[in-house]
This record gives structure tokens, sequence and C-alpha cells, in this order.
């Protein structure tokens, strides 16, 4: 399934991408709430919330039945809108945690200088960051002149998860979308870590959808790519992490809880903006254009403006 949130007539809404039509799976959960007698006051537009929910019991049969009768002109519940006609959304707006790993593809490290690392590089991002496809990314240009893109293949967490073993691992993801993890290089450099240059606000679009597990078939055999200006900049294969998704749900959740909604965006492969040769960094107007096979495309305009 593409998962996604959307905006129809001022309404937020997640839900099920199929063909030109989107399926309000809002309607699916007031059902799914009068079956099986669940409280129906849950937040509304939030992907996190519905993962949530969709864990109780009962209620993966009965999505499956409500979805695989989506058609059904006898089932009022369900609202189908033409995706033209609605604006496209972060699919996570409101994660608890976004984890990411750096230096994650061997070419990356070597392209800074750097040897693969041992274990995995973590930071962190902060929901501060999240905008949706076609949104704005603002360069802080008062501060900033060296702003730079990372085209990554990000994990969405659909399970309560500690110390889960990496066997079990799959079992605790949603699904996967992409994320531009966008960085402010003299950040990185004037402090010694990454915290501030990678979590300016709007410098984490993702999306356009969460693709569940059974699409994807292998996450790890996945063509990712980055245009600028419609130049390919980076292009690779997700097949080239250091460290593999299992691997990483498990190592994360040794020492943290991992939450429905938490993202683990997994690095990005050479090509970005800082080494080049010259380096090139993001200027106001450009277009960014995030690819993952079966997932879409990204695509982001950054602006010169303040965000306020």
């Amino acid at each position: 399934m593409h998962l996604i949130r959307f905006e129809w007539k001022g309404r937020v809404s997640v839900g099920i991408a199929r063909g030109e039509m989107l399926v309000d799976m809002e309607g699916v959960m007031d059902s799914l709430a009068k079956r099986l007698s669940w409280e129906s006051d849950f937040p509304r537009g939030s992907m996190r919330r519905f993962l949530d929910l969709c864990l109780q019991p009962g209620a993966a049969d009965a999505t499956a039945e409500a979805i695989a009768n989506w058609g059904n002109s006898d089932n009022p519940q369900l609202l189908f809108h033409p995706a033209e006609e609605c604006r496209i959304l972060a699919p996570i707006h409101d994660p608890e945690k976004i984890i990411c790993v750096g230096l994650n593809y061997a070419d990356h490290a070597t392209e800074g200088g750097r040897k693969p690392p041992e274990f995995p590089v973590v930071f962190a991002k902060y929901p501060n960051c999240i905008v949706g496809p076609n949104d704005k990314v603002i360069l802080p240009s008062q501060y900033s002149q060296q702003v730079d893109y990372e085209a990554e293949l990000a994990v969405i967490i659909g399970r309560y998860t500690k110390e889960v073993p990496e066997e079990k691992a799959y079992e605790h993801i949603a699904g996967f979308t992409i994320l531009n993890d966008v960085t402010a290089r003299d950040f990185q450099r004037q402090d010694g870590q990454w915290v501030r240059g990678k979590s300016c606000d709007t410098f984490a679009p993702i999306g356009p959808a969460m693709v569940t597990l059974d699409e994807i078939g292998d996450p790890h055999n996945l063509s990712i790519t980055m245009h600028v200006n419609g130049e390919e900049r980076q292009s690779s294969n997700t097949s080239e992490m250091i460290f593999k998704i299992p691997f990483l749900v498990s190592y994360l959740s040794r020492t943290m809880t991992l939450v429905p909604g938490d993202i683990i965006s997994t690095g990005t492969p050479p090509g970005v903006g800082v080494f080049r040769q010259p380096p090139v960094f993001l200027q106001p107007g450009d277009i960014m254009e995030a690819r993952i096979e079966k997932i879409g495309s990204l695509i982001n305009v950054t602006d010169g403006r303040s965000v306020h």
C-alpha cells in the first residue's frame, strides 16, 4: 500500500493512493471503531495515531477487509477523492523521534576523506524540520551559505520496539519513504557536531507516501538518486548500505524504545554538494528531486526568505 496524508477542502486525512483516487482511511477507522468498540475520538490526520490504532486487537483483519471492499458503494464510511484535487502532505508530521545514520554508504564516507565507520554514526533531527512534497525548503541565508542535499531511504516504525533481534526487525516496520537530509555544512564545521546543521526549520522534506514492505520487496535493492535543477547529483543503490536495516532497527532498539511513527533515515550515497569539485551548495529557487525506486519522487524548491 501507498499510505499518505493529504488535505482535501481544508480537511487533513490519512489515506491510501489507489490509481487516480485517494481512499480516505479515516472513514475506515470510524467503521472499525464502531465494530470493535474502540474509542473513536482519535486525532485526525495523524499517521502516527493511525499506525498505533491499527495495532489494536482485530485491527489487521478488519482493516484488510475494509481495504479489500474499498470500492463497495454500499459502504458509506469510505470516502474517495480525486488525487488531483488533493494536496499531498508529509506522511508523518509529528514523529516522536527522527534518527539519522551518517556515513552509511562507503563511497560517501570515502568522498569525504573518512574511513567507513565500524559502528553506526547516529544523530538526530527534530520534527520542526519536516515538510512535505512540494513544500519550500527555507535556506537560512543570513547565517549559512553552505546548505546541501542528501537523498535517503527512511524507515517508519510501526510497532513499539525494544531490544528486537535482527530476524524480527521487519515485523516492527510500517513502511518506507524518502527523506532529504538537508544540511548546513558550515554549521557542522563550526559546531564540531551535527545537530544544529541538520535541524534547521524545513530541513527534512519527506514523502510522498509511506510504502509498505509487501510493495517494496527487498529494501536493499532500490535505486536512489538526487537531481538538482534536472542535473543528476547522486545515483546509487540501497544495496550499498554498510549497516542494513534489520541491524539498524535492532541496534537502536537496544538503548531506546522505538514507537509507531518514529523515523530512521538510513544515510545518503555519494555525490553531495560539499564534496564536489568545486563544492556546489543550494541557492534560492533550486529544485531538488529525490527519487527512490518503488516509492516515487520527492520534489522541493528552496527559498531564501525567512521562515517567519
